[in-house]
């Protein structure tokens, strides 16, 4: 039985407190900032995004298969946070330059994954526009 209440934690999880959770570790190995960094792209792989109005009951997950990492200091990063967090193992895995599903995880719990990021893990993107071309 997966515990879903670490990914709970990891939605809940904030700039402003400091973690009473099995967050501790990874806070003292990688640091709060990069944490919190790495726990947003990894709420948001698996967030369920709308593309577009016309999509208003139909959202996407942006990469159901993998979530890539283009960069070894990333890379490296991640590898300590699911050393000093192993409980996220059971939901998710670095595989080289990927993050992956846990391939214990059954259809039934990936969905409830998904829900539980969904429904609590709110969004923040900040759209630059540039200026129209002349």
């Amino acid at each position: 039985m997966k515990n879903f209440n670490i990914i709970t934690q990891l939605v809940d999880f904030n700039e402003t407190e400091y973690p009473n959770s099995f967050l501790i570790n990874a806070v003292e190995t990688i640091g709060k900032d990069k944490l919190i960094i790495l726990i947003r792209n990894l709420l948001f792989w698996q967030k369920i995004v709308f593309t577009s109005p016309t999509m208003a009951k139909r959202g996407k997950i942006t990469n159901l298969q993998y979530y890539l990492l283009e960069d070894d200091l990333i890379i490296s990063d991640y590898n300590k946070l699911f050393k000093a967090c192993i409980e996220l193992n059971d939901f998710f895995v670095l595989k080289q330059n990927k993050i992956v599903l846990n391939e214990g995880l059954s259809i039934k719990d990936i969905y409830k994954l998904r829900k539980i990021i969904d429904e609590g893990y709110e969004l923040e993107l900040k759209i630059n526009i540039g200026k129209g071309l002349k």
